[in-house]
């Protein structure tokens, strides 16, 4: 359901989530299969390893475990999250992307609750509390993250969790990290989507000549230049641990690992470390 409270119009904040609605309007049906956080098995693997390490954590419940997932999408995180028997809120800008999710939930015989809402825009609203509040691949997606992971925070009930995976920290070699990312891209089309490998390839091109352009100071090609906000540039994961810090949360799982969209790029980069990932496993006090 939509909500009824609408960012500041043509704010930069709303620029962004306008671009995500397109971005995801344009590749929600090829989703599951392109990007790597929903389709590689070992990464998928790991979701399940964090979710049992997360049940572990709260232990015998007498109600099932109530969760909010965060720019949920297709789901790879909430369908595993219903087949534990937890309750899952699902709040996301993208009509396509929750259109899917509800498709599967529904053969799954799974009822999870679908909000159609910017992250910012519900938890600014939102008074409920819950054991869990997950962002999957998402924090890189929003303007500004961590006002966004503070309103999280506060969401999270007594000793409930906070947990976030899949976002790219801040590269140490910015130039080197670029030139790798195009790299690990071209490969990622020719493997995963080959018609889009010459637009995708224009579009980085344009790219290259345009001038940055306000409010968002970066050249704009396609929505996805906007929408994957900080992707590039990365996110500051020792930031949002301290934030959970000050917010009284204890910090029990933070680790990063080499990135790569595809196998290849992944095996080089194990050694490089040009690209890395995060996660994101912290408990609030009583």
């Amino acid at each position: 359901m939509p909500s009824n409270q609408a960012l500041k119009r043509d704010s930069p904040e709303s620029t962004v989530v306008e671009a995500n609605v397109e971005f995801y309007r344009q590749i929600a049906s090829k989703y599951d299969r392109y990007e790597t956080c929903a389709s590689n098995p070992r990464l998928q693997q790991a979701l399940d390893r964090d979710l049992d390490h997360i049940e572990m954590i709260l232990g015998q419940r007498s109600r099932p475990i109530q969760c909010l997932d965060c720019g949920g999408g297709t789901g790879n995180l909430t369908l595993r999250m219903l087949k534990k028997g937890w309750s899952v809120t699902v709040v996301d800008v993208s009509p396509d992307m929750l259109a899917i999710l509800k498709n599967k939930a529904r053969r799954a015989n799974y009822s999870p609750r679908l909000v159609r809402d910017s992250i910012s825009n519900f938890l600014a609203c939102s008074q409920n509390t819950y054991d869990v509040v997950a962002f999957c691949s998402v924090l890189h997606h929003l303007y500004q993250y961590l006002p966004i992971v503070a309103l999280a925070a506060e969401r999270v009930g007594p000793e409930g969790l906070f947990y976030s995976t899949f976002d790219p920290v801040v590269a140490r070699f910015p130039r080197a990290s670029l030139w790798f990312e195009t790299f690990d891209t071209v490969l990622a089309k020719v493997i995963r989507d080959r018609g889009d490998f010459f637009p995708g390839m224009a579009r980085r091109a344009k790219k290259f000549v345009q001038r940055r352009t306000a409010p968002n100071e970066r050249p704009v090609a396609s929505p996805g230049d906007l929408a994957e906000f900080h992707a590039k540039s990365g996110l500051d994961d020792i930031a949002i641990v301290k934030s959970l810090d000050e917010r009284g949360f204890k910090v029990i799982d933070h680790l990063r690992w080499a990135a790569g969209r595809t196998a290849p790029a992944r095996a080089l980069n194990r050694r490089l470390r040009l690209m890395e990932n995060f996660k994101i496993i912290a408990q609030r006090g009583t």
